[in-house]
């Protein structure tokens, strides 16, 4: 099959691109002799996580408990739920699967250690807690230093859970634009974990995961070494904001667009325009509209959930009825979540399809 005799609205993974951005990782990785733990929140896929782990990552993260419970029914063994989970019903959903695989939660409150604890202790499953670490997102997380230490201590004093580290995730400055800016805040988002680390050491608790990280600090975060392994999840598909930012010195860009999204002409109301079948419930708008590939000129707007515009400001539109543009989503996470399934694809042909198991998986 060809790309051209797809249906549209349709999303695309280039997989020659794909692939070079996991065997790019993968080298990241290698080279600053750490782990890598990629965020199954950028595709929730079990197909695409087992893809990934057989390029070397150690485990994956979920952001959710739906997501995690997705990836043990599809084999994935070795995940870690980088966001609470709270109360009595998700925490029986989190010690089944437990019981099948290896998973680890994080944790910044105390109640919730007891409350985690409890369950353990019933469903007889001892459990592995990471400690979340605020290094600046002002988000999740308990402060670093002294109220890290006490977490740390409770858990230890709870029999049936199993201190395994701490996680430091700075997610507001994954696309600040200035290398500079970026690695300088990324070295204290980094300063703010290791001390914390240090602290828990000096005192007798051994940390053997420090875990954080994502795409847009993955080179910075590896080469200034500290962390036991990373959490990107953008850096398989990337996005239109990602391509905006300084990736080092020499602006050099590690991962390629292998993202993309296919759309299709319905009507061509004026000269200068062309209404697409591609509006907001087909593309996400959190990060701005998308940006059309291959079409100087053209101006996208919204123009309803289900429709989107082209215009040209400067000249006649160059489409016709049935033709096909392609875009860049400016989220590549949120994108994702509208869709049931990816077409993979080489060249003009249609290589495989991978199903969006976790879609929509928010609890």
């Amino acid at each position: 099959m060809k790309i051209s005799e797809l249906d549209t609205p349709v999303l695309l993974v280039d997989e020659d691109a794909f692939n070079r951005n996991l065997k790019r990782m993968q080298t990241i990785a290698a080279d600053a002799g750490i782990a890598y733990r990629p965020h199954a929140k950028a595709h929730k896929s079990p197909e695409i996580a087992k893809i990934q782990l057989a390029h070397g990552a150690c485990g994956v993260c979920c952001a959710k408990l739906g997501e995690a419970e997705v990836m043990v029914a599809g084999g994935i063994e070795d995940i870690l739920i980088t966001t609470p989970v709270i109360g009595p019903s998700k925490l029986i959903r989190l010690m089944d699967i437990a019981s099948r695989a290896k998973v680890t939660a994080v944790v910044d409150n105390a109640a919730n250690v007891a409350e985690m604890a409890k369950f353990a202790h019933i469903a007889g499953v001892r459990f592995g807690v990471v400690v979340e670490v605020d290094v600046g997102q002002n988000r999740c997380g308990v402060q670093p230093g002294e109220l890290a230490l006490a977490l740390a201590r409770a858990i230890k004093d709870e029999p049936w859970l199993e201190f395994h580290g701490l996680q430091g995730y700075q997610g507001a400055i994954q696309m600040t634009a200035s290398f500079e800016d970026r690695k300088a805040a990324a070295d204290r988002a980094l300063g703010l974990l290791t001390g914390t680390a240090e602290l828990l050491r000096a005192n007798g608790i051994e940390v053997p995961v420090l875990t954080g990280g994502g795409s847009g600090t993955s080179v910075i975060d590896a080469a200034a070494g500290g962390l036991t392994e990373l959490q990107p999840g953008g850096y398989l598909f990337m996005d239109s904001r990602y391509r905006q930012v300084e990736w080092d010195d020499g602006n050099i860009i590690p991962f390629e667009q292998s993202l993309t999204l296919l759309a299709g002409v319905i009507s061509r109301p004026a000269p200068n325009r062309a209404i697409l079948d591609m509006g907001l419930k087909a593309v996400s708008s959190d990060g701005g509209p998308p940006v059309p590939l291959d079409l100087p000129g053209a101006d996208f707007r919204f123009a309803g959930e289900e429709h989107g515009e082209l215009v040209w400001s400067g000249g006649d539109c160059p489409l016709a009825l049935g033709d096909q543009v392609r875009f860049a989503p400016t989220h590549c996470d949120t994108t994702v979540n509208l869709y049931d399934r990816f077409i993979s694809y080489s060249g003009d042909d249609v290589t495989g399809v991978w199903e969006i198991a976790a879609r929509g998986r928010v609890q």
